[in-house]
């Protein structure tokens, strides 16, 4: 005989037969033996789950004359054996997807009307793939699907009833299928492999049941292609034939991306793809594999949501413990994102690199969320305080000679000269916070918030502005932000911006619920910003010339040597230390101001 493959080779030839689907089985037999059998069935359900098997078994058992009590055919007479055979004249099954014009309606209509082969048998109808006919011919079926002659029948087989027009629905009973669970599964390829002498383990058997998702077909189809080799169905063969990863893949893709190691991420995709692994399958596996991490983080029994092994679920919470809930979220949309690339077929390893990437790396990805990450990142490497200086038993020396004040000078003139000893500044003592002082920590965690708000509602000018101050505390009710002393000129614009400081005021009471605040800004280590530069901390205050005495003019500055200024170029007029440094910055530079923002 013909080698059939075991999908046909155990199609079911009875009712109890069929696995998983016993509220559809259980109603179809009752109703042939109370004779209460309906015009038009319309059986829906995922693939591989006994649609077509079913109205086969109901076609069989209508015209058995041998019929059971339980309304069980014989599988034994010749209708019976022709039904099974396919040669039966009295069951007429279709493919939809083929016959789905008007013109083919027409003659299903023309012979409708013939009569049956054998006296008092049914014609049966088989309409596999329903929803692939056109509009047009859904319609022209519909006056014969409502009344058709006597002892016809109708059987519409879909995975996707929706697209049937509602016409069509209506005049035709429905079953849903439902997709086999693993137990069933499981135990229905124990039978076949006991009756075909496989050595099958019952973890290969069950790794088949959860591969399959629900459809015997399919599990058919790949405990065959596993126990090909030489009979023998294992866990390893299994994830071979299907070209799969196993679950230590999978603990070690978790590793890499809980402690953020990129190397170990793309180690692990090269080894895939060295192995033969299917990378979209794998793509499909591990976005399943984090959904579940996702169950297990908000469900304590995250078995009774799902149809998976203990062990399945026991990796999964284990997962859980490993991963905070941001970076599961960002697994489940980057592959979800992944795996869609792969569908339109882009270059699998590439994408799958590019993911797994950006699980181990977050900053590298370009969502909202991301870029506050690599924001808050930045600002808290700035904000890390110096390291502690030496004690004062190692406190520097600095000449005498270095304490004296150095006469102003052209900017040229001072671009050339040699460098020379800055004056010891006396470190600033930190004024004590109030007793109302909350500390930087609240101020600190809304920061990046701030920049964002600041950035898009008053423009870059301010943004580039209010970036260069850093979170102080907040006292009583007043926020503090921190400027370096070298940049005093920054402290004047921040502190004179009429805008600046009620906005932020507004938005931080916002983020931090609370109202009444206001906004300081101040040298690092000093006071108010109020204060004059002279009377700041940590300020030196130019020494008073004596009584009755002349300041000594400044010294003349050399002529700069030939070659060190164009021709075509003149010297940069002489400038006073008070001058705005902004026109400086563009003329020496050629740096480039950003208009300030009309709102």
């Amino acid at each position: 005989m013909e080698y059939q493959a075991l999908y046909r080779k155990y199609r079911p030839q009875r009712f109890d037969e069929v696995v998983g689907q016993e509220h559809v089985t259980a109603t179809l037999s009752r109703e042939i033996v109370e004779g209460r059998v309906a015009h038009a069935y319309l059986f829906a359900g995922p693939r591989g789950t006994g649609k077509t098997t079913t109205a086969r078994l109901l076609a069989k058992a209508l015209n058995c004359p041998r019929r059971g009590e339980s309304g069980e055919p014989c599988s034994e007479c010749a209708s019976c054996a022709a039904v099974a055979g396919s040669s039966s004249m009295d069951v007429v099954e279709l493919d939809a997807a083929s016959h789905n014009k008007v013109e083919d309606i027409r003659e299903i209509r023309s012979s409708v009307s013939t009569v049956a082969s054998v006296g008092g048998a049914r014609r049966v109808f088989i309409l596999d793939e329903a929803h692939m006919l056109t509009k047009a011919a859904s319609n022209a079926l519909l006056k014969t699907l409502e009344e058709p002659p006597d002892r016809v029948l109708f059987v519409l087989a879909t995975t996707e009833p929706y697209r049937l027009l509602d016409t069509i629905r209506s005049r035709s009973q429905r079953f849903d299928f439902h997709l086999v669970p693993v137990e069933k599964m499981t135990g229905l390829l124990e039978k076949v492999s006991e009756k075909e002498g496989y050595q099958a383990s019952p973890g290969a058997l069950k790794e088949v049941a959860r591969r399959a998702a629900g459809s015997v077909r399919d599990a058919l189809s790949l405990l065959e292609q596993a126990a090909a080799l030489n009979g023998t169905v294992t866990e390893e063969g299994v994830q071979r034939a299907l070209g799969a990863a196993g679950r230590e893949t999978m603990r070690a893709l978790v590793k890499a991306v809980a402690s953020e190691d990129a190397a170990a991420a793309m180690e692990l995709v090269a080894g895939l793809a060295a192995r033969g692994v299917d990378l979209r399958r794998f793509a499909g596996d591990a976005l399943s594999f984090f959904r579940g991490v996702f169950l297990a983080m908000y469900h304590q029994k995250a078995e009774e949501l799902v149809d998976e092994p203990a062990e399945v679920v026991s990796d999964w919470s284990e997962a859980a413990g490993q991963l905070q809930s941001p970076a599961v979220m960002r697994a489940i949309d980057q592959l979800g994102e992944a795996l869609v690339k792969l569908r339109e077929g882009r270059e699998e390893r590439m994408m799958l690199e590019l993911a797994v990437l950006k699980l181990a790396r977050p900053e590298l990805d370009d969502s909202p969320g991301a870029l506050l990450r690599r924001i808050d990142l930045l600002e808290r490497n700035r904000g890390a305080p110096p390291p502690a200086g030496p004690g004062p038993s190692a406190q520097t020396h600095v000449p005498a000679t270095a304490a004296a004040p150095a006469p102003a000078a052209r900017p040229n003139a001072a671009r050339q000269a040699s460098p020379k000893p800055v004056a010891a500044v006396a470190p600033a003592a930190v004024a004590p916070k109030t007793a109302g002082s909350a500390g930087g920590t609240d101020l600190d965690g809304i920061w990046p918030q701030l920049v964002a708000r600041v950035g898009e509602n008053l423009g870059p000018y301010r943004l580039g502005v209010f970036r260069e101050a850093m979170p102080g505390g907040i006292e009583d009710s007043t926020l503090v932000f921190e400027v370096s002393p070298d940049k005093t000129f920054l402290l004047e614009k921040l502190s004179g911006d009429p805008k600046l400081g009620p906005y932020i005021a507004e938005q931080a009471g916002e983020l931090l619920g609370r109202s009444g605040l206001t906004v300081s800004f101040r040298l690092t280590g000093g006071g108010p910003s109020s204060a004059p530069p002279e009377q700041r901390p940590g300020a030196v205050a130019p020494p008073s010339p004596p009584p009755d005495s002349e300041a000594p003019p400044p010294p003349e500055t050399p002529p700069p040597p030939d070659g060190d200024l164009p021709s075509d170029r003149p010297p940069a007029p002489r400038r006073s230390a008070a001058v705005d440094p902004l026109p400086l910055l563009q003329e020496e530079l050629g740096a480039t101001v950003l208009e300030e923002s009309s709102s």
